[in-house]
């Protein structure tokens, strides 16, 4: 697996798959654009390698996509998941000055895209392609005819086996970013030569993903403080009525299990903030107890929200978590997650941080010592 610095791309045609996957409002602003800041690094060294052009290949959620349906009716029918916003952003930290953003067919290129220099296009949302999620290698040399170079720089998809992560390093050179390395760099210490008491604070969704973490790290963490939906799950085991809160039910017996064999290091939430019989936050007294953990760690790993952070009201559990988190200035401090990224821009906590991870999924999944098909790809090419 070799890296953008190794790649010879004086005179080249570059294609760069990005995370923009960036959280939006309903009035199309970006909410938090740290995935964009993240990327340049890794785009700026690439325009100053004397390139003939660069193409970049994002997505932006999980847009509704049909087989044999034209791409401008693809993009007509999720309009709110287009990247014309990431342009803006992007021309801004790039310092490129666009009156009209230009918005045309690309030639040869399977999905259109925004011009915003004549060395930078922006393609269109990549899953607007049909074959993007089914890794699809027609789709994928699709998108490999138009340059001669591949750089994966998106981190927060290397769990995805997608034409543009994984099936697209079969037809082109292909290399890892400059933030995939740093991304690989803090993770892979924070697994292997973690700092006690090592506390990982985890919440929201993903619930498999993150028990195959405590699985995987039960013997390295000290504490897992639980909350969100997470949290529920676990309280169920407890026989714990949590009403019509959201539960996982095919984790209900891994969760079990887990209780068995690490019940002391399991903390669950002692109190809970209720509406219309759903959980929807954690209480001050799960805050207060949290501090007690928290204000003593060395190593702290925070991945997903406390309660439904899509309400500013039941926000109160996260933010505090988050402060608890910034307080502790004795310990290294690593948040991933794009809700949890969005708590921390809310309330202006960045650079209260040690590092912000792009990933979600791909974190998790990494330090649960489990295969991401995009590395594996980048592997596979090198061999080819």
């Amino acid at each position: 697996m070799k890296k953008v610095t190794e790649a010879n791309l004086k005179n080249k045609i570059v294609i760069l798959r990005a995370d923009f996957n960036v959280p939006i409002d309903s009035r199309g602003h970006i909410i938090d654009d740290m995935r964009i800041k993240a990327a340049l690094p890794t785009i700026k060294y690439i325009l100053n390698s004397k390139i003939k052009k660069l193409y970049i290949i994002s997505h932006l959620g999980e847009p509704i996509v049909r087989p044999r349906t034209d791409i401008k009716s693809i993009i007509s029918g999720n309009k709110n998941l287009v990247l014309e916003p990431v342009v803006k952003s992007l021309a801004k930290w790039l310092k490129i000055k666009i009156k009209n953003i230009k918005f045309s067919d690309i030639k040869d290129s399977p999905l259109p895209g925004y011009i915003l220099s004549n060395k930078i296009t922006l393609l269109e949302n990549v899953r607007f392609l049909y074959g993007e999620k089914k890794n699809d290698e027609d789709v994928a040399e699709k998108l490999a005819s138009l340059g001669e170079v591949y750089i994966d720089n998106a981190f927060g998809v290397l769990h995805r086996k997608h034409a543009s992560v994984c099936a697209i390093t079969k037809f082109l050179p292909s290399y890892y970013g400059l933030l995939i390395e740093k991304e690989l760099k803090t993770l892979e210490n924070l697994s292997k030569n973690p700092s006690h008491p090592f506390v990982m604070i985890l919440g929201g969704a993903k619930i498999k993903d993150k028990m195959k973490m405590i699985k995987k790290l039960v013997k390295k963490v000290d504490y897992f403080l639980l909350g969100g939906v997470m949290a529920n799950t676990f309280l169920a085991t407890r026989n714990i009525d949590v009403k019509k809160s959201i539960v996982e039910k095919d984790c209900l017996d891994l969760a079990k299990d887990l209780m068995n064999k690490a019940a002391k290091k399991i903390i669950l939430p002692i109190d809970l903030v209720w509406n219309k019989g759903k959980i929807v936050d954690i209480g001050n007294g799960t805050v207060r107890q949290s501090s007690r953990y928290i204000g003593k760690a060395k190593l702290i790993f925070l991945n997903g929200t406390m309660g439904l952070t899509s309400l500013n009201k039941y926000c109160k559990g996260t933010r505090e978590i988050l402060k608890l988190v910034a307080a502790n200035k004795k310990a290294k401090s690593v948040i991933s997650g794009g809700d949890t990224i969005a708590q921390i821009d809310k309330n202006k906590l960045a650079s209260k941080f040690s590092f912000i991870s792009t990933g979600g999924g791909a974190s998790l999944n990494f330090l649960a010592g489990e295969k991401l098909p995009g590395l594996e790809a980048l592997n596979s090419s090198d061999e080819e």
